[in-house]
């Protein structure tokens, strides 16, 4: 049976802003400070290898940090892509990024380095904070930024000189619906401008693009409903890592929509409120058996890393996959093939 069949009780639960109580048993996640322990016990214990035996495949490894939020490093092949990610003051329901990785990411610090691409989904505190992005581009000189229209107005204003970044700085000004495929920092992308939950403003794009033959789409704010991605070609486009918001699996439109017509290889879930951080995994693992793939960005997790087959997830701590054929060998997503 389909994960939407049940999905309704879970879904007007959560849109009623209270947790789902789940209908069957299932283990009770520690509190937040006991997840903060993560390490290779956590990543067992909430996102388990996947058993199907490897393929020879060429692509290289796909790694997601997760930041805060739906702020996200996105690495493969050491091509970074940065989305979301530079805002300090969000709304307190949500979680800002560290401070001490709010500092590595604007002076470049690995696995900060060498970002290639900047993209904000749209203008709110907990997406995008024009004085962070400012900071960030003028330490970093060779990035490309990308975002909506009314985001760019708001770093204007927000630059002593804008002459300095106006260079390397995409704006798109879209309508409601409309689609728009260019190329940023070297990458094929589309965006396509959605609503904001029911409202026209602040301008929310979501985007799809190709990072070394992995396929990458990330849906900012857009209002979770399944006519919302007509027309943007995920119906066809065979999607390796999808970032949605949390609420995605437990809705029962948009549920059957993942699991029937847009079936992402991969999906992290984000934009969890902070009150919801310790009961949400729980709820996740009853919806995993009917995704590929399906896990939450908790604060302070290891990387993720989709491996070469395109099969598994697994974690930075060291470890010989068990086809044997990829270790992590240090903890900057540097892998080594071995026999």
């Amino acid at each position: 049976m389909l994960c939407w069949v049940i999905a309704p009780v879970l879904g007007a639960v959560l849109y009623a802003g209270v947790s789902p109580a789940p209908s069957a048993p299932v283990q009770t996640p520690q509190p937040l400070n006991a997840l903060a322990l993560l390490g290779e016990r956590f990543a067992d214990a909430y996102f388990p290898l996947a058993k199907e035996p490897a393929g020879k495949n060429d692509k290289a490894p796909l790694s997601l940090t997760y930041i805060a939020n739906m702020g996200v490093l996105i690495d493969s092949g050491g091509t970074k892509v940065l989305i979301d990610a530079l805002f300090d003051k969000p709304n307190p329901e949500y979680r800002a990024p560290a401070s001490e990785t709010l500092e590595k990411i604007i002076k470049g610090e690995a696995p900060y380095d060498g970002v290639k691409l900047a993209l904000v989904t749209h203008n709110h505190p907990d997406h995008f904070a024009p004085g962070v992005a400012i900071r960030f581009l003028e330490s970093q000189p060779k990035v490309i930024f990308l975002a909506p229209a009314d985001a760019v107005a708001e770093l204007r204003k927000a630059a002593t000189d804008w002459t300095r970044f106006e260079p390397r700085v995409i704006s798109l000004d879209l309508k409601v619906g409309e689609i728009k495929k260019t190329a940023a920092a070297g990458l094929p992308l589309t965006a396509v401008r959605t609503l904001h939950g029911r409202s026209e403003s602040p301008m929310n794009l979501m985007y799809l693009f190709d990072l070394n033959g992995r396929s990458i789409f990330h849906e900012g704010d857009s209002p979770g409903k399944p006519e919302t991605f007509k027309g943007f070609g995920l119906e066809t486009a065979s999607i390796d890592l999808a970032v949605l918001h949390y609420w995605f699996p437990f809705e029962p439109n948009i549920a059957k929509y993942l699991q029937e017509v847009f079936t992402p290889d991969h999906i992290a879930l984000t934009h969890l409120p902070v009150k919801d951080e310790g009961s949400m995994p729980g709820n996740v693992d009853q919806a995993r058996q009917f995704y590929k793939d399906i896990f939450l960005l908790l604060p302070g997790m290891a990387p993720v890393v989709i491996a070469p087959d395109g099969k598994r997830v697994y974690f930075k701590a060291p470890r010989v996959l068990p086809d044997g054929k990829w270790v992590v060998v240090s903890q900057h997503f540097s892998f080594a093939e071995t026999n």
